[in-house]
């Protein structure tokens, strides 16, 4: 019964805990990670995680927003199972995979690009490289431009087009060339000042006519300009949302220059917003959706989605030796069914509209929350000094009292003082609600100073 949960059996991190984080250190380098929470996750079932020391944790971070229908699903453990009985690899460059077409069908028909065609890859880093080289050869024009704020990834492709934390850059130069990148139309906080939420269109009109005419004008070329490379909703950045007509506008001014129009749906596609794809709700067919993540439940596919004239690549151009093996077809062709048939978009609305709905009766009570937004199950609420600006420290001890509380509760954001939920779509509203409280308890004690820890975060 999710009633009993979270259930804390010892104050994490508990010894088991503590002597895995150890063993670790001396043996995984630092760069594989910024470790949010002291967790070492033994099981899960639905939104819940159990660690080695039997706490058991409501999950608002569901790895990385990746594991949309939670853990132990039955109808995907029973898929992989099965598949990983028959046959667990077969390299999909050089034989036929029936799993991975099945997927590749579904993906098509949810997609909205226009008669689309999928190339498969294994995490959204690479299918934002992946991404790369489609629009460079389908264009043969060198320029990308890209959005401050920006995670993207971690390979060499992706660490070049992001613009999250100058950190992910350093060391590594030289990047791939020919990248410009523009500020993203943030309604709450952005560089021109604006108040995008009662001016939207003055935010949208600021925009283009920045990158008319600075960017087009003196910065890079139109007619040189490959792809533009956007997420619908900015995830690591503090889950930004922009104007409703921002990507509609956007899209006009790019086709008028030739320029195609890429999504990044990685962190914000299959499901995690209430549709199948975030672009939906802006009213927008991009050319090119990198997607990954939830997919197959966190289980490593990714890929892009492409007009069908654009993705006629040189073969084995973009050939991956385990991309959509068997078994991660498997998963990936459970979790979209189970996301269909199990009505999660309709949950990730419901429950996500309730969890915004109760933030933001807490945002009237406590001036430390600055703004709240999201959409479906894509929510960052951003805390604030007095002045406005960004306050990392609470944000930190917020989410570390949560913790304590058994309550997974990530901080992200450009600034480090956005929380983030994104729990896994099959959340229940109990849980969330339960949630919910066990983060305003935390903020309470944070705010009376009871609370002496805070969660590390990208710096």
């Amino acid at each position: 019964m999710t009633s009993e949960y979270p259930k804390i059996v010892v104050k994490p991190p508990g010894p088991k805990a503590r002597k895995m984080i150890e063993r670790e250190k001396r043996v995984v380098s630092s760069g594989l990670g910024v470790k949010l929470f002291p967790v070492v996750p033994e099981r899960g079932y639905g939104a819940l995680i159990e660690d080695v020391d039997g706490n058991v944790f409501i999950d608002f971070l569901a790895g990385a927003a990746a594991a949309s229908t939670g853990y132990a699903h039955p109808r995907l453990v029973k898929e992989v199972q099965e598949q990983v009985a028959k046959i667990q690899h077969s390299m999909i460059g050089y034989t036929y995979s029936k799993r991975a077409i099945e997927v590749a069908e579904i993906l098509a028909e949810r997609a909205p690009v226009d008669s689309p065609k999928i190339l498969f890859g294994l995490s959204g880093s690479d299918a934002l490289d992946l991404t790369m080289k489609v629009a460079r050869f389908a264009t043969r024009k060198p320029w990308i431009v890209a959005f401050i704020g920006a995670y993207h990834g971690q390979t060499y492709g992706a660490t070049s087009i992001a613009a999250f934390q100058s950190s992910q850059k350093r060391g590594f130069s030289p990047l791939v060339p020919n990248v410009v990148w523009v500020p993203y139309p943030n309604p709450y906080r952005n560089v021109w000042g604006i108040d995008g939420y009662e001016e939207p269109d003055e935010l949208i009109n600021h925009f283009l006519d920045y990158m008319e005419s600075y960017i087009f004008a003196h910065v890079v070329p139109p007619d040189e300009t490959a792809v533009l490379i956007a997420e619908p909703i900015q995830g690591d950045a503090g889950i930004v949302v922009p104007p409703e007509n921002f990507f509609v506008e956007l899209k006009k001014l790019l086709d008028e220059h030739g320029i195609l129009l890429a999504m990044d749906e990685v962190q914000t596609g299959i499901g995690r917003t209430g549709r199948w794809f975030a672009s939906e709700w802006f009213g927008v067919r991009p050319d090119l959706v990198a997607f990954g993540k939830g997919v197959a439940s966190g289980m490593g596919m990714s890929g892009v989605i492409g007009r069908g004239e654009l993705m006629e690549m040189t073969s084995g151009s973009a050939l991956l030796t385990p991309a959509a093996n068997p078994v991660i077809s498997a998963a990936a062709y459970a979790t979209l069914r189970i996301i269909e048939e199990e009505d999660l978009l309709g949950n990730a609305l419901r429950v996500g509209e309730f969890i915004q709905k109760r933030l933001r009766e807490m945002q009237e009570e406590y001036e430390v929350i600055g703004d709240v937004r999201g959409k479906g199950l894509m929510i960052g609420a951003e805390i604030v000094k007095p002045d406005g600006k960004p306050d990392p420290e609470l944000t930190g001890k917020i989410c570390w009292r949560a913790f304590e509380l058994g309550l997974i509760l990530p901080s992200y954001g450009m600034f480090g003082n956005v929380i983030r939920i994104t729990p896994p779509l099959v959340i229940t509203e109990e849980l969330a609600e339960k949630g919910v409280e066990i983060m305003e308890t935390a903020l309470k004690d944070a705010l009376a100073g009871r609370v002496t820890h805070r969660t590390v975060t990208w710096h």
